[in-house]
Protein backbone atom coordinates (compact mmCIF):
# COMPACT_ATOMS: atom_id res chain seq x y z
CA UNK A 1 0.00 0.00 0.00
CA UNK A 2 1.12 3.52 -0.73
CA UNK A 3 0.24 5.68 2.36
CA UNK A 4 -0.65 9.22 1.26
CA UNK A 5 -2.44 7.69 -2.08
CA UNK A 6 -6.36 8.49 -1.28
CA UNK A 7 -8.31 5.48 -1.40
CA UNK A 8 -11.77 4.64 -3.10
CA UNK A 9 -15.10 5.14 -1.09
CA UNK A 10 -17.51 2.36 -0.75
CA UNK A 11 -20.72 2.49 0.80
CA UNK A 12 -24.09 0.69 0.61
CA UNK A 13 -27.45 2.18 -0.19
CA UNK A 14 -28.81 3.02 3.25
CA UNK A 15 -26.89 5.69 3.37
CA UNK A 16 -29.62 7.60 1.44
CA UNK A 17 -26.99 9.11 -0.90
CA UNK A 18 -28.38 11.47 -3.81
CA UNK A 19 -27.01 9.80 -6.87
CA UNK A 20 -25.66 13.02 -8.35
CA UNK A 21 -23.74 13.68 -5.47
CA UNK A 22 -22.65 10.06 -5.18
CA UNK A 23 -21.86 10.25 -9.46
CA UNK A 24 -19.62 13.66 -8.26
CA UNK A 25 -17.74 12.59 -5.45
CA UNK A 26 -16.93 9.01 -6.98
CA UNK A 27 -18.52 7.15 -4.41
CA UNK A 28 -19.42 3.42 -4.68
CA UNK A 29 -22.71 2.56 -3.75
CA UNK A 30 -23.94 -1.21 -2.89
CA UNK A 31 -27.49 -1.88 -3.07
CA UNK A 32 -29.21 -3.39 -0.24
CA UNK A 33 -32.54 -5.76 -0.99
CA UNK A 34 -35.78 -5.17 -0.89
CA UNK A 35 -38.37 -7.67 -0.59
CA UNK A 36 -42.01 -7.12 -1.79
CA UNK A 37 -44.95 -9.39 -2.81
CA UNK A 38 -43.04 -12.20 -3.28
CA UNK A 39 -39.95 -10.61 -5.03
CA UNK A 40 -36.79 -8.97 -4.50
CA UNK A 41 -35.38 -5.91 -5.53
CA UNK A 42 -32.24 -3.76 -5.42
CA UNK A 43 -32.45 -0.94 -3.81
CA UNK A 44 -32.70 2.08 -5.84
CA UNK A 45 -31.89 -0.22 -9.12
CA UNK A 46 -34.66 -2.28 -10.25
CA UNK A 47 -37.23 -0.44 -7.87
CA UNK A 48 -37.86 3.51 -7.33
CA UNK A 49 -38.76 5.49 -3.71
CA UNK A 50 -42.00 6.18 -5.37
CA UNK A 51 -42.84 3.01 -6.35
CA UNK A 52 -42.23 1.77 -2.52
CA UNK A 53 -43.79 4.99 -1.08
CA UNK A 54 -47.19 3.88 -3.50
CA UNK A 55 -46.88 0.16 -1.60
CA UNK A 56 -46.53 1.73 1.52
CA UNK A 57 -49.04 4.18 1.36
CA UNK A 58 -51.98 1.17 0.90
CA UNK A 59 -50.65 -0.26 4.51
CA UNK A 60 -48.32 -2.59 2.78
CA UNK A 61 -45.08 -4.19 4.77
CA UNK A 62 -41.87 -4.72 3.26
CA UNK A 63 -38.18 -6.02 4.34
CA UNK A 64 -34.77 -5.16 3.65
CA UNK A 65 -31.68 -7.51 3.72
CA UNK A 66 -28.17 -6.92 2.90
CA UNK A 67 -26.72 -8.40 -0.02
CA UNK A 68 -24.69 -11.22 0.19
CA UNK A 69 -21.08 -11.36 1.32
CA UNK A 70 -19.99 -12.05 -2.85
CA UNK A 71 -21.62 -8.71 -3.75
CA UNK A 72 -19.34 -6.98 -1.59
CA UNK A 73 -16.20 -8.65 -2.20
CA UNK A 74 -17.35 -8.04 -6.05
CA UNK A 75 -17.30 -3.90 -5.00
CA UNK A 76 -14.27 -4.06 -2.73
CA UNK A 77 -12.41 -5.70 -5.91
CA UNK A 78 -13.28 -3.43 -8.56
CA UNK A 79 -12.42 -0.60 -6.25
CA UNK A 80 -9.17 -1.88 -5.55
CA UNK A 81 -8.77 -1.64 -9.61
CA UNK A 82 -9.15 1.62 -9.65
CA UNK A 83 -6.96 2.74 -6.64
CA UNK A 84 -4.44 1.02 -3.90
CA UNK A 85 -7.21 1.63 -0.52
CA UNK A 86 -10.58 1.27 -0.01
CA UNK A 87 -12.31 2.42 2.72
CA UNK A 88 -15.62 1.46 3.52
CA UNK A 89 -18.28 2.89 5.38
CA UNK A 90 -21.34 0.84 6.13
CA UNK A 91 -24.54 1.04 7.99
CA UNK A 92 -24.39 0.88 11.90
CA UNK A 93 -23.55 -2.84 12.86
CA UNK A 94 -26.51 -2.37 15.87
CA UNK A 95 -28.57 -1.88 13.13
CA UNK A 96 -27.78 -5.03 10.86
CA UNK A 97 -25.33 -7.77 10.05
CA UNK A 98 -24.81 -5.77 6.77
CA UNK A 99 -21.59 -4.51 8.98
CA UNK A 100 -20.11 -8.50 9.68
CA UNK A 101 -20.73 -9.24 6.21
CA UNK A 102 -18.79 -6.13 4.86
CA UNK A 103 -15.30 -7.27 6.94
CA UNK A 104 -16.04 -10.93 5.98
CA UNK A 105 -15.71 -9.99 2.09
CA UNK A 106 -12.71 -7.10 3.42
CA UNK A 107 -10.66 -10.45 5.08
CA UNK A 108 -11.77 -12.68 1.79
CA UNK A 109 -10.50 -9.39 -1.25
CA UNK A 110 -7.50 -7.96 0.85
CA UNK A 111 -7.58 -7.00 4.52
CA UNK A 112 -4.55 -5.69 3.87
CA UNK A 113 -5.94 -2.58 1.59
CA UNK A 114 -9.65 -2.59 2.94
CA UNK A 115 -10.75 -0.53 6.25
CA UNK A 116 -14.24 -1.36 7.11
CA UNK A 117 -15.77 1.45 9.41
CA UNK A 118 -18.65 1.15 11.56
CA UNK A 119 -21.09 4.11 11.33
CA UNK A 120 -22.86 3.51 14.29
CA UNK A 121 -25.10 5.39 11.57
CA UNK A 122 -27.70 4.98 9.42
CA UNK A 123 -29.68 6.80 5.95
CA UNK A 124 -27.73 10.18 5.82
CA UNK A 125 -26.45 10.63 8.81
CA UNK A 126 -24.23 7.55 7.57
CA UNK A 127 -24.39 9.29 4.24
CA UNK A 128 -22.45 12.37 5.64
CA UNK A 129 -19.88 10.49 6.92
CA UNK A 130 -19.47 8.76 3.64
CA UNK A 131 -19.40 12.28 1.57
CA UNK A 132 -16.90 13.99 4.16
CA UNK A 133 -14.46 10.74 3.20
CA UNK A 134 -15.02 11.15 -0.08
CA UNK A 135 -14.82 14.77 -0.30
CA UNK A 136 -10.99 14.27 1.84
CA UNK A 137 -10.53 11.36 -0.84
CA UNK A 138 -10.79 14.07 -3.66
CA UNK A 139 -8.67 16.12 -1.80
CA UNK A 140 -5.60 13.53 -1.63
CA UNK A 141 -5.80 12.78 1.40
CA UNK A 142 -4.44 9.46 2.71
CA UNK A 143 -6.43 6.50 4.02
CA UNK A 144 -4.92 6.82 7.41
CA UNK A 145 -6.02 10.29 7.69
CA UNK A 146 -9.39 9.54 6.28
CA UNK A 147 -10.44 6.22 8.53
CA UNK A 148 -9.58 8.76 12.04
CA UNK A 149 -11.60 11.60 10.97
CA UNK A 150 -14.72 9.80 9.96
CA UNK A 151 -14.59 8.04 13.28
CA UNK A 152 -14.12 11.27 15.58
CA UNK A 153 -16.88 12.50 13.53
CA UNK A 154 -19.02 10.01 14.31
CA UNK A 155 -20.05 11.02 17.97
CA UNK A 156 -21.62 14.56 16.29
CA UNK A 157 -23.91 12.61 14.51
CA UNK A 158 -27.66 12.94 15.00
CA UNK A 159 -31.06 11.92 13.46
CA UNK A 160 -34.23 12.74 14.68
CA UNK A 161 -37.31 11.65 13.04
CA UNK A 162 -40.76 12.36 13.06
CA UNK A 163 -43.19 9.53 12.60
CA UNK A 164 -46.85 10.19 11.38
CA UNK A 165 -48.10 5.87 10.98
CA UNK A 166 -46.98 3.96 13.97
CA UNK A 167 -48.10 0.83 12.22
CA UNK A 168 -44.37 0.45 10.56
CA UNK A 169 -42.73 0.84 13.96
CA UNK A 170 -44.84 -1.69 15.31
CA UNK A 171 -44.62 -3.74 12.22
CA UNK A 172 -40.30 -3.16 12.99
CA UNK A 173 -40.94 -4.49 16.65
CA UNK A 174 -39.66 -0.61 17.90
CA UNK A 175 -43.31 -0.34 19.57
CA UNK A 176 -46.37 -2.68 20.68
CA UNK A 177 -49.10 -3.47 19.06
CA UNK A 178 -51.64 -1.98 21.39
CA UNK A 179 -49.04 1.07 22.18
CA UNK A 180 -49.29 1.38 18.05
CA UNK A 181 -53.03 1.31 17.92
CA UNK A 182 -53.64 3.69 20.46
CA UNK A 183 -50.75 6.08 18.84
CA UNK A 184 -53.16 6.21 16.24
CA UNK A 185 -56.55 6.52 17.62
CA UNK A 186 -54.84 9.35 19.65
CA UNK A 187 -52.84 11.13 16.72
CA UNK A 188 -49.52 10.60 18.70
CA UNK A 189 -46.49 11.11 16.97
CA UNK A 190 -43.16 9.99 18.52
CA UNK A 191 -40.02 11.50 17.53
CA UNK A 192 -36.95 9.22 17.44
CA UNK A 193 -33.65 9.40 17.53
CA UNK A 194 -30.35 7.61 16.48
CA UNK A 195 -27.22 8.41 17.98
CA UNK A 196 -24.44 5.90 18.08
CA UNK A 197 -25.76 2.87 17.50
CA UNK A 198 -28.96 3.20 19.20
CA UNK A 199 -32.93 3.83 18.35
CA UNK A 200 -34.73 6.09 21.61
CA UNK A 201 -38.13 7.64 21.58
CA UNK A 202 -37.47 11.49 22.82
CA UNK A 203 -40.77 12.58 22.53
CA UNK A 204 -44.60 12.08 22.03
CA UNK A 205 -46.67 15.10 20.39
CA UNK A 206 -49.85 15.28 20.11
CA UNK A 207 -50.18 16.67 16.27
CA UNK A 208 -47.97 16.71 13.02
CA UNK A 209 -47.57 20.13 13.05
CA UNK A 210 -46.62 19.94 16.93
CA UNK A 211 -44.13 17.31 15.81
CA UNK A 212 -42.26 19.57 12.85
CA UNK A 213 -42.21 22.09 15.66
CA UNK A 214 -40.46 19.97 18.08
CA UNK A 215 -38.15 19.07 15.41
CA UNK A 216 -36.71 22.45 14.46
CA UNK A 217 -36.52 22.94 18.58
CA UNK A 218 -34.00 20.33 18.75
CA UNK A 219 -32.39 21.17 15.41
CA UNK A 220 -31.90 24.92 16.92
CA UNK A 221 -31.10 23.43 20.09
CA UNK A 222 -27.86 21.24 18.80
CA UNK A 223 -25.36 24.33 18.72
CA UNK A 224 -23.53 25.08 15.57
CA UNK A 225 -24.30 22.72 12.59
CA UNK A 226 -21.68 21.81 10.17
CA UNK A 227 -23.83 19.59 7.61
CA UNK A 228 -28.01 18.67 7.84
CA UNK A 229 -30.17 17.06 5.69
CA UNK A 230 -34.08 17.17 5.93
CA UNK A 231 -35.24 13.58 4.99
CA UNK A 232 -38.72 12.58 4.03
CA UNK A 233 -40.58 9.72 3.26
CA UNK A 234 -43.25 10.13 0.88
CA UNK A 235 -43.71 13.66 2.53
CA UNK A 236 -42.25 16.51 0.17
CA UNK A 237 -44.62 19.85 1.26
CA UNK A 238 -43.68 19.25 5.10
CA UNK A 239 -39.66 18.29 4.23
CA UNK A 240 -39.43 21.87 2.56
CA UNK A 241 -41.07 23.69 5.25
CA UNK A 242 -39.06 22.20 7.80
CA UNK A 243 -35.98 22.61 5.35
CA UNK A 244 -36.98 26.38 5.05
CA UNK A 245 -37.50 26.77 9.19
CA UNK A 246 -33.76 25.32 9.57
CA UNK A 247 -31.89 26.85 6.18
CA UNK A 248 -29.99 29.48 8.45
CA UNK A 249 -28.58 27.07 10.93
CA UNK A 250 -25.99 25.85 8.47
CA UNK A 251 -24.30 27.63 5.15
CA UNK A 252 -26.53 26.61 1.93
CA UNK A 253 -24.01 24.08 0.33
CA UNK A 254 -24.46 21.86 3.70
CA UNK A 255 -27.85 21.71 3.15
CA UNK A 256 -30.16 19.53 1.39
CA UNK A 257 -33.74 17.71 1.24
CA UNK A 258 -33.91 14.01 0.22
CA UNK A 259 -35.83 11.12 -0.24
CA UNK A 260 -35.41 8.83 2.95
CA UNK A 261 -34.26 4.97 1.25
CA UNK A 262 -35.78 1.68 2.28
CA UNK A 263 -34.27 1.02 5.41
CA UNK A 264 -35.43 3.77 7.59
CA UNK A 265 -38.93 3.87 5.43
CA UNK A 266 -38.98 0.41 6.48
CA UNK A 267 -39.27 1.58 9.79
CA UNK A 268 -40.63 5.06 10.00
CA UNK A 269 -43.40 4.58 7.27
CA UNK A 270 -45.10 6.80 5.03
CA UNK A 271 -45.32 10.59 5.52
CA UNK A 272 -42.28 10.25 7.95
CA UNK A 273 -40.06 13.70 8.33
CA UNK A 274 -36.67 13.96 10.30
CA UNK A 275 -33.15 15.80 9.79
CA UNK A 276 -29.57 14.10 10.26
CA UNK A 277 -26.86 16.68 11.37
CA UNK A 278 -23.37 16.73 12.20
CA UNK A 279 -22.27 18.78 14.98
CA UNK A 280 -19.65 21.52 15.08
CA UNK A 281 -17.01 20.83 17.24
Amino acid sequence: MIPHEPPRVVTDSTADIPAAIARRLDIAVIPCQIHLQGRTYLDGVDISRQELFAHMRTGEMFSTSQPPVGVFAEAYRQALAERRHVVAIHLGASFSGLHDTACMAAREVDPARITVVDSQQVSMCLGWLVIQAAEMAQQGRPPGEIVAHTRQMIPRLRLFALIDDLRFLHHGGRVGAISAMVGQLLSIKPVVQVRQGRVDVVSKVRSFRRGLDHLRQTAEGLGTLERLAVLHADSIGPARELADRLARLVPATQLLTAEAGAIISAHAGPGAVGFACAIGD
